[in-house]
This record gives structure tokens, sequence and C-alpha cells, in this order.
């Protein structure tokens, strides 16, 4: 009786971690908590966490390589601002601004779904685009540019940003 009951519990314990959370610890500032998916994966640069309906991936940007054969080195943090927010266009050449503007309209946010805040020391810049079902948010950190890609339902958009949390 004992063996059986032992065996329930662990077997108990097994199915119910799929409801625990966990912590993706992106610096020393910011974590990203997240409910148990059902596959964690390393693809190239990027971490990709996968879930029945849903997943997300995480990547560090390189300002010499996020926008091929441009250097951003040192304006990273204007150009990642400029393409959710006009006011901070002003702060790049005018070549640079043609280039923000290019690729925020590729990416197709929702105007209702364009954000930013600030979380501590970083800000979050972050958008949805309810047609592909795809959302991106940047993370200007002390050092680091994070970048997480959200395919799914706005509601798990607006989960993991509210999921991006100071440590």
């Amino acid at each position: 009786m004992e063996k059986i009951i032992t065996s329930i519990f662990i077997a108990m314990t097994l199915f119910m971690s799929s409801a625990n959370a966990d912590d993706l610890v992106l610096s020393t500032n910011i974590k990203v908590e997240y409910p148990s998916p059902v596959l964690i994966g390393h693809i190239g640069g990027s971490l990709v966490i996968k879930y029945k309906d849903w997943s997300f991936s995480h990547e560090t940007l390189d300002p010499k390589t996020f926008y091929h054969r441009i250097d951003l080195t040192g304006i990273e943090n204007d150009f990642i601002k400029s393409i959710f927010d006009r006011k901070h266009k002003s702060n790049l050449p005018e070549w640079l601004i043609n280039i923000s503007a290019k690729i925020s309209e590729s990416m197709g946010n929702d105007p209702d779904s364009t954000l930013s805040l600030k979380l501590g020391k970083a800000d979050l810049y972050a958008g949805y685009n309810s047609k592909m079902k795809q959302g991106q948010v940047f993370i200007l950190d002390d050092l680091t540019i994070h970048k997480i890609a959200i395919s799914g339902s706005k509601e798990k958009f607006t989960l993991m940003v509210k999921n991006i949390k100071e440590r």
C-alpha cells in the first residue's frame, strides 16, 4: 500500500509541474516569468520556448549585425526606440530614419498594441501584429539589447509583456 501511495504521489508531482512558472534571467536587472513549456530549444543565437499553441524566443542583439551592412554601435538604443516612437527619429540621420520607418512598417504593429515602458533602468518597447499573430519586444538594458519574439494570440503577447519584470 505504501508503494502505491508513493507511486501516486510521484506521478502527481510530475503532472503538476506543468502548472509551475519559471524565470528566464536576462540580466542582473530583468527577468521574464513564463509558464512551464512543452519544449525549450536553442537554435543559433536564440533560445526558443514552445507551448502547445504559441511560442516565444529570446536573443541578444549585436549592434554590428542587427541590421545587415550597417554598424549601429553607439546609436543602437536610439535606432530601436525610433522603430516604436517617432520622437526618437530626430536623433538619427535621414537615411537611418528611412530604414527605421521601413522596419516599423514591416512589423505591421497594431496602433493600439505598441507600447513603451520603464523597468527600473531598462526601457521596454513592444508591438503586436494581429494579422500575423506575432509580437516583438525589445528591452534596452544597461549593456545589452534583448529581443523577445512572440508567436501566438494577443493575449499571450500581453501575458509575456506583463511577465517581464525587474529582479
